[in-house]
C-alpha cells in the first residue's frame, strides 16, 4: 500500500500539476489573443506591447506626424530617422512638398546635419500614369502590400483612383473618398489623369442589381467574362431589347442582361437623398454578411455599409466611422432621442474620460422610433429601447453621438 502511495506522489502528482499549469497558461494566452469586437473598421482591440524608448529625433518625427498627418488613411507620411556620426538621415515618402519642407525645417538645427532622402510622391517611376481605373467587380484595398494584412476598404469597377507608388505586384492608390490602400496590379488599369477623365466622360452603365454576370455572348448560358455587383460601371458598346454589350476598363467585352443595369448619367440625375430613400436602400442589404473592410453586397463592415447606402443615394461619405463622425451637423442624443430623424447617423464607442475625445468604433443609420439598422455580424435592424425584442444592449450602452448629413427639407420624402 505504501509503495502505491509513494509511486502516486512521485509520478502522478507532478504530472497533474504540470497539466494544470499548462492548461492555465494556454487559457490565459487565448484570452489575450482573442478579439472581442463584433464588427467595425475602428473596432479593434490589439495587444499593445511596451515600446522601446524613443530618441529626441524620433519624438520630433512623431510630433510632426501627429500634426501633419493625423489620419494615416488619408495622407502619406512614412518617414524614418536614423543617426550616425556623420548624418541625421531622414528617409521615406510623403504626399506633399509642403509636408517635406516642414519636416526638413524641423530638423534644420540637427547635429549632425540632415541627409535628405525624403521622396515626394507620386513616384517618378510611374511616369505620367499616376491614375487608374478599377478593373474588377470589387477591388480589395489592404493596409500594406501583402495578402495577409488587413483589408481596409474596397473600390468598385469603373471607379477612378490616384496612384502614388508601385511595387512589382501592388499599387498604392487613393479613392475619391481620400482613403489610401494597396491593391493588386491586376485590380487596376494604370493610365494618365487625362485618360481617367476621358473614362468618366464615356457613355457608361451602372449595375443596379445585387450581383450580375457579364457573359461572352448574349446568352444566359454562355461563359462568364466577369462578375459584377451593384455600383459597378462599364462602357456601353451596343444595346438590344434584352442585352447591353459592355467594355470593361481593360478592354474585355461581354453582354449584360438589360434589367441588371441603368444608364449612369440618368441614374445619377435621379438620386434623391431623402430619409425614405436611405431606409429603402439600407433594407436592400438586410442579412448580408459582415466583412471587415467590406463595402459591397458581398459583405460590409459598419462604415462600409453606411458609405454604400449613402453613395447609392448621391452622397459620398468618408470611409471610416471615425471620419464619418465629422460629417454633417451634430444632433443631440441625450434627450430621449426626440431630436433624431430617420436617416441620421448614430455613432458608438468609448468615452475614456470627461476631457478625452470619444473613440468612435461603430456607426449605424437611425430609422425612427428608437430603431436603427447596422452591419454587425450581418446587416440587421436593432433597437435602443430595452422593451423591444430587437434591443441591442451592447450598442445602446456605447451610443456617443449622432450626425445629420441629409440636406434640410429632404428628411421626409
Amino acid at each position: 500500500m505504501m509503495r502505491c502511495i509513494t509511486k502516486f506522489i512521485a509520478f502522478d502528482v507532478p504530472l497533474l500539476l504540470f497539466c494544470f499549469v499548462r492548461r492555465f497558461f494556454f487559457g490565459l494566452l487565448s484570452l489575450i489573443t482573442v478579439g472581442f469586437g463584433l464588427g467595425c473598421v475602428s473596432e479593434r482591440a490589439p495587444v499593445r506591447l511596451p515600446s522601446p524608448p524613443q530618441s529626441a529625433e524620433e519624438r520630433t518625427l512623431r510630433d510632426l506626424r501627429s500634426s501633419l498627418c493625423p489620419d494615416p488613411h488619408l495622407h502619406i507620411f512614412n518617414i524614418a530617422v536614423s543617426r550616425t556620426h556623420a548624418f541625421t538621415t531622414l528617409e521615406g515618402d510623403v504626399d506633399s512638398p509642403t509636408t517635406k519642407a516642414a519636416v526638413i525645417k524641423a530638423f534644420s538645427s540637427a547635429k549632425p546635419p540632415v541627409k535628405d532622402l525624403i521622396r515626394v510622391l507620386p513616384a517618378s517611376d510611374l511616369g505620367e500614369k499616376t491614375a487608374g481605373i478599377i478593373n474588377l467587380s470589387v477591388a480589395n484595398g489592404r493596409e500594406a502590400p501583402d495578402h495577409k494584412t488587413e483589408m481596409g476598404t474596397q473600390w468598385f469597377m469603373g471607379e477612378t483612383v490616384k496612384i502614388w507608388k508601385a511595387l512589382p505586384f501592388w499599387l498604392l492608390t487613393q479613392g475619391a473618398d481620400g482613403y489610401l490602400a494597396w491593391v493588386e496590379r491586376g485590380s487596376v488599369v494604370s493610365c494618365t489623369s487625362k485618360d481617367a477623365e476621358n473614362w468618366e466622360q464615356q457613355k457608361l452603365t451602372i449595375v443596379t442589381g445585387y450581383e450580375a454576370i457579364l457573359r461572352a455572348k448574349a446568352d444566359p448560358l454562355s461563359d462568364p467574362v466577369s462578375d459584377l455587383v451593384m455600383g459597378d460601371r462599364a462602357r456601353v458598346i451596343d444595346r438590344s431589347e434584352e442585352w447591353i454589350q459592355l467594355e470593361l476598363p481593360d478592354g474585355r467585352r461581354g453582354f449584360l442582361e438589360k434589367s441588371a443595369a441603368a444608364d449612369w448619367l440618368e441614374w445619377k440625375a435621379t438620386r434623391k437623398p431623402s430619409s425614405t430613400n436611405i431606409e429603402r436602400t439600407a433594407r436592400l442589404f438586410l442579412g448580408r454578411p459582415y466583412l471587415w473592410g467590406g463595402c459591397s453586397p458581398k459583405g460590409m463592415d459598419c462604415s462600409g455599409f453606411t458609405r454604400q447606402v449613402f453613395s447609392l443615394n448621391g452622397i459620398l461619405l468618408p470611409r471610416n466611422a471615425a471620419q464619418q463622425a465629422n460629417c454633417g451637423i451634430s444632433v443631440d442624443v441625450r434627450t430621449n432621442f426626440d431630436q433624431l430623424r430617420k436617416g441620421d447617423l448614430l455613432f458608438f464607442g468609448k468615452q475614456r474620460g470627461r476631457r478625452s475625445k470619444p473613440e468612435v468604433t461603430h456607426v449605424a443609420i437611425y430609422l425612427g422610433d428608437q430603431m436603427f439598422i447596422q452591419s454587425s455580424q450581418r446587416v440587421r435592424v436593432s433597437s435602443l429601447d430595452p422593451r423591444n425584442p430587437l434591443f441591442d444592449e451592447r450598442h445602446a450602452r456605447q451610443l456617443l453621438s449622432a450626425r445629420r448629413v441629409l440636406p434640410e427639407g429632404n428628411d421626409k420624402n
